[in-house]
């Protein structure tokens, strides 16, 4: 049985520029028709733009068709297929695309939003492959088209996607062998804590949200074992412990440090020794991130 997202649209309705154009001109949706394969897009005469506003095309097939100077306005492409399709020259705005199959398609000169796929995205378990494919060409176009909002949306789903399609690979290979991989483990690890905690270093947001929760979980810890600590008791005595702890706390995580209290235990000195390497990981690797994210 063929698959629905790949079928090519051999028993649909062919439709060309013309017709499509004509029938637009009356109506505002077209569907399941297929456009004549291998064939281009365009205004006639050439050179001319063609415009598409307020439109909805539901289970077309443009496979293989080249696209040249057309702009999408407010349309939206409902469970389209795009397999191998080239925009050049074209621009989308404020357009919607619903489980649409835009397989090894390609963007030239194009002005397209990536959040534009993401509201009714296809399966990621079934088709991973597609999505990686897909995010890879909006990361392209919009690095050659100097598009640096888009261009982080982009890589932001194309690591993510690269993480759901190593995932399917792994769940479809047989054999006890892949319970094994550590590779594939190493990478899910290290690819999901980027996205977490570090927006795979294009969501300031998430450094932004995490480092309150860092110093708190530390400030705790700091706390719960601050007797342990070897701190004199005498040192800054009108302060309340609350106080004294989580000024502790920011001491070590700055690495500027904190003479006045000082461990003397070596449970202590360990404790601000890791704390110490753990802010100096913290700033280091927040500043790149932060730094690359507004020099782009």
């Amino acid at each position: 049985m063929v698959d629905s997202f790949f079928d090519l649209g051999k028993g649909l309705p062919k439709v060309n520029t013309a017709d499509l154009q004509s029938h637009l001109d009356k109506n505002d949706e077209i569907f399941e028709r297929a456009f004549v394969p291998s064939s281009i897009l365009e205004a006639v005469p050439p050179g001319d733009i063609v415009q598409f506003k307020d439109k909805t095309f539901k289970r077309m097939r443009f496979y293989e068709t080249t696209f040249k100077n057309v702009v999408f306005t407010n349309c939206r492409f409902d469970e389209c297929l795009f397999l191998s399709a080239h925009f050049e020259d074209c621009a989308f705005h404020k357009c919607k695309f619903i489980s649409c199959n835009t397989h090894k398609f390609r963007l030239s000169r194009t002005y397209i939003d990536p959040c534009s796929f993401l509201e009714e995205i296809f399966d990621r378990k079934k088709y991973s492959n597609v999505g990686v494919d897909l995010f890879h060409a909006l990361l392209k176009n919009s690095v050659d088209e100097s598009q640096p909002e888009f261009r982080d949306t982009a890589e932001y789903h194309f690591r993510l996607w690269q993480r759901y399609n190593r995932t399917y690979y792994w769940v479809s290979s047989k054999g006890k062998a892949r319970w094994f991989d550590t590779n594939f483990y190493a990478f899910w690890v290290w690819n999901m804590l980027f996205q977490r905690i570090f927006g795979y270093g294009v969501r300031v947001r998430n450094v932004l949200a995490w480092t309150p929760i860092l110093f708190t979980l530390t400030w705790a810890y700091n706390q719960a074992y601050w007797a342990d600590f070897g701190i004199e008791s005498s040192k800054l005595p009108s302060v309340p412990l609350l106080v004294k702890s989580a000024f502790f706390t920011v001491g070590n995580l700055s690495t500027f440090g904190t003479a006045e209290l000082t461990p003397t235990t070596t449970f202590g000195l360990i404790a601000v020794a890791s704390q110490v390497v753990l802010g100096i990981t913290w700033i280091a690797l927040s500043t790149a991130m932060i730094v690359k994210r507004f020099i782009r």
